[in-house]
């Protein structure tokens, strides 16, 4: 049933409280549009008038919106005399309303309101503060001239009462706030902003005022003054006069701190000033507040920290902002008192009772400081190139500082006994996760200053833990000493230091001997040890045997497996040189793993990944070949079981997760056989391949075998070709083979690719990755010392223009577009014969298939198809030396005015801001290379679009002067949002 049109005021208040009221959505949108007629109309004035009348609050609400939204909407277009009595309405109802008592929905929506009068009216409202200050003196309908009152503001506001002072601190907190938000450019906002200079005197006035009396008047001029001071920020760098006003309250401020009811706000201001504005404070103001930690708030928090430990207390942030406002004082002025009182504290939040993400917040929230302390301390180092202390006293003791935070916390990083987790939930959990991330975080930061001695430390404690059995110590030790890996490793020096925990018999030997009740967690940060720490055990081949022994017994504990598959993919692959005698062990333990209750596939993957990644290392080819076939029976094994459950044995579900698993395994073992990023090269090479490696994979009858044995696991495509992870993991194993430059057993004919693609049709899922595999086949053969492929490359285009016909619209599967324009973008320029080769039908198909992907809302085809244009007005740019380039000309000339006309589409707000760079580079490629066509096609393009003609004239002269240059993106980008009315 439809909404009727109201008829009067009384009918409008009733469709407002029924959109208040629960109800149908359909009718609730109705009314919505109803009253947004009533908003916009020329009636909206007397509307809102009328509506702050009414005894509802919702309606007395809407009756301010629909003032803001007239505002918004005419505000402008206002003669000065009819401004004057809006503001003299709005005014007198904000002063009715106010001394009614009425509640603070309307009251707060009507200083938005009038702030919204102060920003978009033309004509200036001088000094509103005080304008509303003086309202409250006389009646409601009396016109104030503020030029005329002479009494002090400090006067006037002796004589509000709280809920009077209270709405107008609303006020001038909603004017900063919103004034914030708007840049100090253009004529109006910096009179606008100007105002505000005037306009601080009489806000800091009531805010000292407000912070003076009782009740809730001192929180709100803290809300207020924090608001003010945000706008400051921004806007007053240059502006010390108005800034010092502002400053002025700062001891009123400080004073709010040591009172009872009101020291919960203070804190909270004063924490955000210190944080994001430490410049607001002077010396003397940091001297004041270092003096209240060290009589008022430092005591109070040493005395919490003694009685409840670390949990939270609205003094510890306020130490860590005011530690981080003065870090400097605190590291170069250890003696002065700012630090003396600071630092006591900062050292205490560690060393209090608790765990964090439970009962202790502080030790988290005071890394915080620690990392500022140690940027802070880093730069000041290297600034004076003195990390010794010889020529700075103060880096002695810093350092002495930093060692003492970095054993509290290693303390704090031991996990918590079983009593204490059981009763933990989520949330516990994963604060003390975020805790564990951010100190290690730290560790690695403060390694830069302290260097060896902290690895040193590290590895001490460790070695004590492990001595002792103290197996939480052990963990947490090994924790950091994980964190501090890279840097560690980044200097070989650092291995002395290691040994006395890596050697032989030491810490993996106890770790590996599971007849010890070692917790869970302790084993697993040991496995996450040796993957960090595989570069020190290639250099050290001795500290292998243990490490390796350990991580293949624990595949065999469920709750290891995972960690230690990952870890032994790690090692191997750091290792592969030194671990090649033991590759039939490595066979043979694998072997056993398949047949263990603790096997899933992803420890299958990895562990298989490590076994190729070591067969790697073997030289010469023919030594691959034998552990390689070992390897792949196990993949076939799974193919040939997989192909069984779906056959035969109909448990889909299981066939499924094997086959994936197979194929997984299979690109696992491609990708660990393609030769290492950090293989040293050969100054002295000749560049060719040696013959053996040349003709063993492509001509011998043993590297054949393993080849079509790889190529064959694609049978289980057969049985499984409808699954989009089999597809995926199909087009993995493919696509391992193109980053080789060499023959291998994974560098596969292209026909495979082909072969793959030709399978596919739109409704195959995952046709995107095959598609993709098709395009990196096409880079591959693209490049300048690889070998062309026209023929394969034919039928990758045949079938791929086939795909994108079958989708019709490009949005039709905006994925499929994408990736199918793509592999058209390939063909530039090495296989752009290929695609001038297909028939004028089909370049008619492709060309237009392009178009509707510009045209479409859809953004990757878009950007796709705006490449492959890039590329062809390249191609087709003068001097057309080439049959190919002279046929691309004649396909721009025919096409050209579509392409123009698509492209303006765009510029004039068809694209999204994020979409114009794209759009932008064909248009300089266009403007450079086919000036005259382009001007004439863009003219073209222009003349039907609804902006002025003197602005389509200037940005086509702008566009045409820079020639394709940089700024062409923004002279595009300015005449967009001018067409888009922003």
């Amino acid at each position: 049933m439809a909404v009727a049109p109201p008829q009067s005021v009384a009918e409008v208040a009733t469709l407002v409280k029924r959109l208040y009221q629960p109800g149908n959505a359909a009718i609730i949108v109705q009314i919505q549009e109803q009253l947004q007629v009533l908003q916009r109309s020329g009636e909206g004035w007397q509307l809102a008038d009328a509506l702050l009348g009414d005894n509802d609050i919702n309606v007395r609400f809407f009756g301010a919106l629909t003032f803001t939204v007239k505002l918004n909407n005419d505000g402008l277009l206002l003669e000065d005399t009819t401004s004057q009595y809006i503001l003299q309405r709005l005014v007198s109802w904000f002063v009715r309303l106010v001394n009614a008592m009425d509640k603070p929905l309307v009251i707060r929506k009507l200083c938005s309101t009038l702030v919204t009068f102060f920003t978009r009216v033309p004509s200036a409202w001088k000094r509103p503060l005080l304008h509303l200050i003086y309202a409250f003196r006389v009646d409601p309908e009396t016109l104030v001239d503020v030029e005329a009152i002479t009494t002090p503001t400090e006067e006037l506001l002796q004589s509000l009462s709280t809920h009077q002072y209270v709405a107008l601190l609303w006020f001038t907190a909603s004017l900063a706030d919103e004034m914030t938000k708007m840049e100090y450019s253009g004529p109006k906002h910096a009179s606008l902003h100007v105002q505000m200079e005037g306009e601080v005197g009489d806000s800091v006035a009531l805010m000292r005022h407000a912070m003076l009396e009782q009740s809730n008047g001192p929180s709100e001029g803290l809300h207020c003054f924090s608001t003010w001071a945000t706008y400051a920020q921004p806007m007053w760098p240059g502006k010390p006069d108005a800034l010092a006003s502002l400053q002025g309250l700062l001891p009123d401020a400080m004073n709010l701190l040591m009172s009872e009811s009101h020291e919960a706000d203070a804190l909270t201001v004063f924490v955000d000033l210190l944080e994001s504005y430490t410049s607001f404070f002077d010396a003397q103001n940091l001297d004041r507040l270092s003096q209240f930690l060290g009589e008022v708030e430092g005591p109070r928090l040493h005395a919490h920290l003694a009685d409840e430990g670390a949990s939270h207390h609205a003094a510890g942030p306020f130490v860590i902002a005011y530690g981080i406002a003065v870090v400097e004082d605190i590291i170069k002025r250890p003696n002065h008192p700012r630090s003396q009182v600071t630092m006591p504290l900062l050292l205490a939040m560690p060393k209090a009772s608790g765990y964090p993400g439970d009962d202790d917040e502080l030790s988290g929230l005071s890394i915080e400081f620690w990392n500022t302390y140690t940027e802070t301390l880093t730069d000041l180092c290297f600034s004076e190139d003195d990390l010794s202390g010889s020529s700075t006293p103060w880096v002695a003791h810093a350092r002495q500082v930093a060692f003492e935070i970095v054993d509290l916390l290693l303390k704090k990083l031991w996990t918590p006994p079983g009593s204490i987790t059981k009763d933990w939930g989520d949330s516990e959990r994963e604060g003390f996760a975020t805790f564990r991330a951010d100190t290690t975080d730290l560790f690695s930061s403060m390694y830069v200053f302290l260097r060896e001695d902290m690895l040193t430390r590290f590895v001490n404690f460790a070695v004590a833990a492990l001595r002792e059995s103290s197996w939480r110590a052990l963990e947490a030790s090994m924790f950091a000493l994980n964190a501090i890996a890279d840097n560690v490793l980044e200097d070989q020096t650092s291995d002395k230091h290691l040994a006395a925990l890596f050697q032989s018999g030491g810490l993996y030997r106890e770790m590996g001997d599971f007849t010890q009740k070692i917790p869970v967690q302790v084993r697993k940060t040991a496995i996450d040890m040796i993957g960090n720490y595989g570069a020190y055990m290639e250099r050290h081949a001795e500290s292998l045997p243990d490490a390796i022994r350990f991580l293949f017994a624990s595949l065999g504990t469920a709750s290891l497996s995972t960690a230690s598959a990952k870890s032994i993919a790690s090692l191997c692959s750091t290792c592969r040189h030194s671990l090649t005698g033991e590759l039939d062990g490595f066979l043979s333990q694998y072997r056993d793993y398949l047949g263990s209750p603790t096997c899933e596939p992803y420890g299958k993957e990895k562990v298989i990944g490590a076994i190729a990644a070591i067969t790697q290392a073997l030289s010469p080819e023919s030594a691959k070949v034998r552990p390689l076939a070992a390897m792949l029976d196990n993949v076939e094994q799974d193919i040939a079981f997989a192909r069984q459950q779906m056959l035969v044995s109909g448990d889909h579900e299981l066939g499924q997760v094997t086959g994936v698993a197979a194929l997984q395994c299979l690109a696992s073992i491609g990708r660990a056989l393609q030769v290492p990023d950090d293989v040293p090269i050969n100054l002295y090479d000749d560049d060719e391949t040696p013959a053996s490696q040349q003709n063993f994979w492509q001509t011998s009858e043993e590297g054949q075998s393993i080849q079509q044995r790889i190529i064959g696991c694609f049978s289980i495509l057969e049985v499984l070709g409808s699954d989009g992870e089999v597809v995926d993991a199909a087009c993995e194993v493919i696509r391992t083979g193109f980053t080789e430059t060499v023959p291998g057993p994974f560098v596969l004919p292209p026909s495979v690719t082909v072969s793959f693609l030709q399978q596919c049709t739109i409704s195959t899922p995952q046709v995107e990755a095959v598609l993709h595999t098709a395009d990196l086949l096409i880079v591959q053969h693209s490049r300048s010392d690889s070998i062309r492929i026209p023929s394969e490359v034919t039928a990758v285009l045949n079938h791929t223009v086939g795909l994108l016909l079958s989708l019709g619209q490009p949005s039709t599967d905006p994925g499929i577009a994408q990736s199918g324009v793509d592999v058209l973008v390939r063909l530039f320029p090495a296989y752009i014969s290929v695609l001038l080769s297909a028939s004028e039908e089909t370049l008619t198909q492709v060309l237009n298939f392009t178009l509707q992907a510009i045209k479409a809302q859809d953004p990757l085809p878009k950007r796709s198809a705006l490449e492959f244009w890039s590329r062809l007005l390249r191609t087709a740019g003068p001097p057309a030396s080439t049959d190919e380039a002279a046929m691309c000309s004649r396909i721009v000339n025919a096409f050209g005015e579509s392409f123009a006309a698509s492209l303006v589409r765009q510029m004039t707000g068809q694209a999204n801001r994020s979409e114009l760079d794209y759009v932008s580079a064909p248009l300089r490629v266009l403007v450079s290379l086919h000036g005259t066509q382009a001007k004439q096609w863009l003219e073209a393009a222009l003349w039907p679009v609804a902006q002025p003609d003197e602005v389509k004239s200037r940005f086509l002269l702008q566009i045409m002067g820079l020639r394709g240059g940089a700024k062409t993106r923004d002279v595009v980008r300015e005449f967009w949002i001018g067409c888009r009315g922003l």
